[in-house]
């Protein structure tokens, strides 16, 4: 399958996508919530456009290889594009000398963002040092992975998501004038950046039953007061809140496939009250958990 876009006009973009090839549409918190056909595949993308910038979470999965086709040229109308994919790697099209926008999209999970040149006023061979440099900083490989902790496809996470994707174009802009990335990120030294990313290792290989901030200090090496403190700052969330959200998306994967009862769930999750873990989902993701379970089935 050959999906012919423009990618210059965001609202051609859109229309292309609702008018030839039958996405379904929405709009919530300032976005545009794109859905594939269910003929054709699952997923979705939420656009944002803000004056001459626009940007898109995607996240789908097509029943059979496709490929993004643009007669845009690349850099028309002095556009600079990014790509960003859950693997880490940051790509663009315009500073990295690509002819034309041509790829494989069977299966996306990322961000892209168009920025008018005007913005990154630099000489081509600065702008492509610059941009190895930004995507290779601690901080900003720290930001990526907060991005894709945002759930993709929810219209409720859709003003979560456009503040975390202005941040990153920001940091970016601000990169290029400045050089300068650190005076925006509290200093974390290197032995506690590796002890809050054991930390955070350690809750995500159990979402049923995390351990205690007390357990994990001593597993680390890091006192309490330093683990809590380093990992707000490195992962942008609280311990507690941290673990809640693994909770809530690991539900949400349990929910749309399995078919455990919600109740079932709860107790697996560390939740008795099935009302209060009802709650928190409500919370999270705008739905009740038997709610999301039958909008996802149809």
């Amino acid at each position: 399958m050959e999906l012919k876009l423009p990618y210059i006009n965001p609202v051609k973009f859109a229309n292309t996508l609702v008018n030839d090839y039958d996405f379904n549409i929405h709009q919530g918190w300032n976005s545009h919530h794109l859905e594939l056909p269910e003929q054709v595949g699952v997923g979705s993308l939420q656009l944002f456009m803000r004056d001459d910038i626009h940007f898109f979470r995607g996240k789908w999965k097509f029943k059979e290889d496709s490929t993004f086709l643009s007669h845009d040229p690349v850099g028309q109308k002095g556009l600079i594009d990014f790509r960003l994919s859950k693997d880490g790697q940051i790509h663009s099209a315009s500073i990295e000398g690509d002819k034309k926008f041509e790829w494989e999209i069977t299966e996306v999970d990322g961000f892209r963002f168009f920025i008018p040149g005007k913005y990154l006023k630099l000489e081509k061979n600065q702008l492509s040092d610059r941009f190895e440099k930004y995507c290779f900083n601690r901080n900003i490989i720290n930001l990526q992975k907060q991005l894709f902790e945002i759930q993709a496809g929810q219209i409720s996470n859709a003003l979560l998501l456009e503040i975390k994707m202005l941040e990153f174009i920001y940091f970016w802009m601000d990169f290029l004038q400045t050089n300068n990335l650190e005076k925006h990120f509290e200093s974390i030294s290197d032995r506690h950046f590796s002890c809050i990313e054991n930390a955070k290792q350690l809750l995500d290989e159990n979402p049923y039953q995390s351990p205690s901030i007390k357990y994990i200090s001593r597993k680390v090496g890091l006192n309490e007061c330093d683990l809590k403190r380093e990992f707000k700052k490195a992962f942008g969330l609280p311990i507690r809140q941290y673990i809640i959200k693994q909770r809530m998306d690991f539900a949400q994967k349990l929910l749309k496939e399995t078919d455990l009862p919600v109740g079932e769930i709860s107790t697996m999750l560390g939740y008795a009250n099935r009302g209060h873990f009802a709650g928190l989902y409500q919370r999270y993701f705008g739905v009740s958990p038997l709610n999301d379970r039958l909008n996802y089935t149809h």
